[in-house]
């Protein structure tokens, strides 16, 4: 009876916990897969609920009874909360998949586009390629790990139905979703500098030598340089990645200090 009683106390707490973990996994990278089945998702948040609760030792157990209205709202918040951390996480990929359509743009393959199976959205096809380029480079630096230690770390820094919102709040969505351009940018900068200078060079030959047909050279040119690039920069880009990922574990951690 006792195991029993105690199991209906800590109850509530457990389904806090879960929905501030189940919000995160429906977004966050890798976990929000469409491969990932839902029941891997529901297993996954109770599995890591079951092994947050006992840590959370001067969290009081909360109880439906007292105001299920209040309840509902604590619930809704954590979930809130799970959702801005794995939003936050998602934003760099999306950065690669803007710069692969600015890249795709400038080569010509503008109107290609691939179905990404994890996502089954439609994506560019340079995108693609570092999407997936990223995401190996990302599981072998066990980024979904870090991942779930920052959202068990959300717990100590941000207690159960202490959710907030403030300028502070508004102002840092701005920055991050700024700052995801600023990402994406970076990313595409030598493939739009070196194509735009190709585009140049195009013009004046085709001013110069008006017998030549431009377009017919320009545009398997421009995707040659472009996979040539491609080749080329990508240590560069391995090493962009590097302080990428570094700077978005520092978002997702400057994100829990400013719900908290």
């Amino acid at each position: 009876m006792e195991y029993i009683q105690i199991f209906y106390e800590s109850f509530p707490t457990y389904l806090m916990v879960f929905f501030r973990i189940i919000g995160f996994l429906i977004i966050a990278p890798l976990f929000s897969s469409r491969n990932v089945l839902s029941m891997m998702k529901a297993a996954l948040a109770m599995l890591i609920s079951i092994l947050v609760v006992p840590t959370m030792v001067d969290t009081p157990f909360l109880t439906i009874e007292s105001s299920l209205l209040l309840f509902f709202i604590y619930a809704l918040s954590e979930f809130a909360i799970g959702l801005s951390i794995g939003f936050v996480a998602t934003l760099f990929f999306d950065a690669i998949n803007l710069a692969g359509q600015l890249i795709d743009m400038q080569m010509g393959f503008g109107i290609v586009n691939v179905v990404d199976p994890q996502s089954g959205a439609q994506m560019p096809v340079m995108g693609t390629f570092k999407y997936f380029l990223t995401m190996f480079f990302y599981l072998s630096l066990n980024g979904h790990i870090l991942l779930l230690d920052a959202l068990m770390k959300s717990y100590q820094i941000i207690p159960l139905g202490n959710f907030t919102v403030d300028m502070n709040l508004m102002n840092f969505i701005i920055y991050i979703t700024t700052n995801l351009f600023v990402v994406a940018l970076k990313i595409a900068l030598p493939y739009v500098g070196a194509l735009f200078a190709t585009d140049f060079i195009l013009g004046i030959i085709a001013r110069t030598v008006p017998q030549m047909n431009v377009f017919m050279i320009g545009m398997p040119l421009k995707i040659g340089i472009g996979f040539i690039l491609t080749i080329i920069i990508i240590p560069l880009y391995i090493y962009m990645l590097s302080a990428f990922f570094e700077k978005s574990f520092t978002d997702i951690y400057t994100l829990i200090r400013v719900l908290s």
